[in-house]
């Protein structure tokens, strides 16, 4: 499976990652794993830097954790929509409910992803992805 994600990504030459984390210890190995699949993986690790960065560049996917310093996930989310409603968007959070999950999916998230990341749902969450970008 891992395989042929690869070998789909290898062929989108413009595919691109924006991932948003304030925790260096899940950002980090998170980031190389990406960094795997695609050759442009940015991370930031909150918020408000991540919307001043999708602002000064287009991404294919924006991933990013729900709480954050400076701007929340939700709130990022809200804004890039105002910027791009068509966005492919996954929020990773180790939140099953909340108000910040409400409002995420009123934003429009596209993909909810549990963590700690199972590597397997996050390659079939991309691959899902991968095949709508076709």
């Amino acid at each position: 499976m891992l395989e042929d994600l690869l070998a789909t990504l290898k062929q989108k030459k413009n595919f691109s990652i924006l991932f948003v984390e304030d925790e260096a210890m899940i950002r980090k190995p998170m980031q190389n794993m990406m960094q795997r699949l695609c050759s442009e993986v940015v991370s930031s690790n909150d918020g408000a830097e991540a919307l001043d960065i999708y602002r000064e560049h287009p991404f294919s996917v924006v991933i990013t954790d729900l709480q954050m310093p400076n701007m929340n996930g939700a709130e990022l989310i809200k804004n890039i929509r105002l910027i791009n409603p068509n966005q492919i968007i996954i929020v990773i959070t180790a939140y099953r409910d909340g108000e910040e999950i409400r409002q995420a999916q009123q934003f429009g998230v596209d993909y909810i992803v549990a963590k700690p990341l199972s590597l397997s749902s996050f390659i079939d969450v991309m691959q899902e992805i991968v095949t709508k970008i076709d």
